[in-house]
């Protein structure tokens, strides 16, 4: 009870930081659409009293007149309120949509891997995808319970006055409809699964019929009448499996319908006898019988609305517990970031990702020195990204610690730790920007220092093609005037974007691992020229560039198993000389030295 007092209270305050005002707009509605029915009541009794009072037919349509310019009102203002719901439900859960994918942004990346949390930020996006999702339901729900609520008590309060047994008959019928209610819930969680998979066969028989591959097939074969049995046998499983809903639906109907024709019996009776005692005037016949209708139907609306709004506050759970995780890292005061040349260690670090048995990488101890340019190989699986991420501080490690010039990475503010990285990573993703804004990133802009980017990274000749130079946008799906980058082009954007951001330590994470081994060269060497300044990181799990780096480690099963140059590491004739020797088709550049040495193949003169 706790927990729900707690969801509900949530759900309000969402909707009052969305509009403080809603509340009134929303009791304003449901007033509206409770006092309708019984307007249009005491209307059929006002003309019925009039006609036995015998008024002047000039007094009659005036008092006419009156009533009908009240309901026209009531109308009018149900109409408006009814277009203000639909503008306010796609505002609202538009605006709780932003919340969910501004806390996705804000998240640290822990909170963000492995299958949980994944299945979190699911379900709370989930809360907000639709008009039939929570918060795209939420306000029409409560108007609809509301309503009910509002109809149930003033309906109630009439019928009292004609006879106190009323309240008896109405709390028995109450209990009836809840308890159908009840079973009717029970019965569609039993009836869920089978349901389930019934409609999937349909589904994938309404696939088979449009799939055109399979035409030839049932010809050739003479499969309709077999597909006709099949859709048959379905369609009958289908009534078989609703059988029980249909029969307690019946019975919830009937049972219902007894109750209704006993209230309205009772109705009819107390209002005949009092009429004849003179206690009240024919006319308010009309009103106690149709209030009882009115009830009944209110009652039922009003047992369904509060089980809604169970389901909403029951689901509100899956909102909060995405909105309200704690951090993981530091995002208060924290060490002055180093301003000079970089020195990373790592002593002893270990690191399991979330729902794994198996560490990713386990006792890792390293130091990178200040400008090296260094290379982490290996297999894929070996742990290469896993090391660049706990590095730039994506996720902090189980065991060990890493330090930046001596200072340990949790010390830091970890929004200020970032700045120290320039990441090239594998996953290219690309917003609906130009060019120069994909290279700027949000950056203040820095004229001298963009040009030079330009020309290091390449993109000045790329740009040179476009008709509108830097300004030409890169998602064509999105921009008919966009462009397509090639593989080769898509990587000289996202090296401009790393050094524009003009970090001390760039880190290249198998970024070509897409092109082909001529094309992943001349990337490495395009960003070998301006990162002599940097601290360097390549990771890769090719060998085309790594003769170049200043030393390479090489990662096996989570752990380093050698460090050397390359020319060092070919001696040892260990993993790095076997994966080496694996990939020489690629990478050897003397392939035939003397053409008395080649082979001929074939040939027709």
């Amino acid at each position: 009870m706790k927990q729900k007092l707690k969801h509900l209270k949530i759900l309000i305050m969402e909707l009052y930081t969305f509009k403080p005002t809603i509340f009134v707009f929303m009791s304003l509605n449901v007033l509206i659409n409770a006092v309708k029915p019984l307007l249009q009541l005491l209307l059929s009794a006002q003309v019925i009293q009039w006609l036995l009072e015998g008024i002047a037919i000039q007094e009659y349509l005036l008092n006419l007149l009156g009533w009908i310019a009240v309901l026209a009102v009531a109308e009018l203002a149900s109409s408006y309120f009814e277009i203000t719901v639909e503008e306010y439900v796609n505002f609202f859960r538009t605006q709780t949509m932003f919340k969910v994918k501004k806390q996705y942004l804000q998240l640290d990346y822990p909170l963000l891997i492995g299958k949980k949390a994944q299945e979190r930020y699911n379900e709370a996006r989930e809360l907000s995808y639709n008009n039939e999702s929570l918060f795209g339901r939420l306000i029409p729900e409560s108007i609809e319970w509301g309503t009910a609520l509002t109809s149930v008590i003033l309906t109630v309060s009439i019928l009292s006055q004609l006879e106190p047994l009323f309240l008896l008959m109405i709390g028995l019928f109450m209990l009836i409809v809840l308890f159908f209610n009840r079973l009717q819930i029970k019965l569609d969680h039993k009836l869920f699964s089978a349901i389930a998979n019934n409609t999937q066969k349909q589904r994938y028989l309404v696939k088979v019929y449009g799939e055109s591959r399979i035409t030839k097939d049932v010809r050739i074969f003479q499969m309709n009448n077999w597909f006709k049995r099949i859709e048959k046998n379905t369609i009958d499983q289908y009534q078989e499996i609703l059988k029980p809903k249909q029969r307690l639906s019946w019975t919830e109907s009937t049972v219902l319908n007894i109750g209704i024709i006993g209230l309205s019996a009772l109705s009819y009776i107390r209002s005949v006898q009092l009429i004849v005692s003179g206690e009240i005037p024919v006319s308010s016949f009309v009103v106690f019988a149709g209030s009882v209708t009115i009830l009944a139907q209110a009652i039922i609306q009003l047992i369904k609305a509060s089980g809604k709004m169970n389901k909403n506050i029951n689901e509100t759970e899956k909102y909060d517990k995405f909105l309200t995780q704690k951090s993981r890292f530091n995002h208060g005061k924290g060490t002055e970031i180093p301003s000079g040349p970089l020195t990373i260690e790592l002593k002893n670090v270990s690191y399991t990702y979330p729902n794994h048995d198996q560490p990713a990488l386990k006792n890792i101890s390293l130091i990178i020195q200040p400008y090296e340019n260094l290379a982490i190989v290996g297999e894929n699986g070996a742990g290469k990204s896993t090391l660049t991420n706990l590095i730039t501080g994506l996720i902090e490690p189980d065991e060990g610690e890493i330090l930046i010039n001596g200072i340990s990475q949790k010390d830091f503010n970890r929004s200020e730790y970032y700045t120290l990285f320039a990441p090239v990573f594998q996953e290219k993703y690309l917003l609906t920007y130009s060019i120069k804004e994909t290279i700027i990133q949000g950056v203040p802009f820095d004229a001298e220092k963009y040009e030079r980017v330009l020309k290091l990274s390449g993109m000045e000749t790329i740009i040179s093609q476009f008709k509108t130079k830097d300004e030409t946008k890169i998602v064509r799906a999105v921009d008919r005037d966009g462009v397509n980058l090639s593989g080769g082009q898509l990587q000289k954007l996202k090296l401009a974007q790393a050094l524009y951001k003009d970090a001390p330590c760039l880190i290249l994470d198998e970024p070509t691992a897409a092109l082909d081994p001529i094309a992943e060269h001349q990337v490495y060497q395009d960003y070998f020229q301006f990162s002599k300044d940097k601290l360097s990181i390549f990771i890769s799990h090719r060998l085309s560039s790594t003769r170049f780096c200043d030393r390479i480690i090489y990662l096996k099963q989570g752990a380093i198993t050698e460090i050397g140059t390359h020319d060092e590491l070919i001696r040892k004739a260990g993993d790095y000389y076997n994966l080496y020797e694996a990939q020489a088709y690629y990478y050897k550049k003397d392939k035939v030295e003397d053409e008395s040495e080649a082979v001929i193949e074939g040939g027709v003169i």
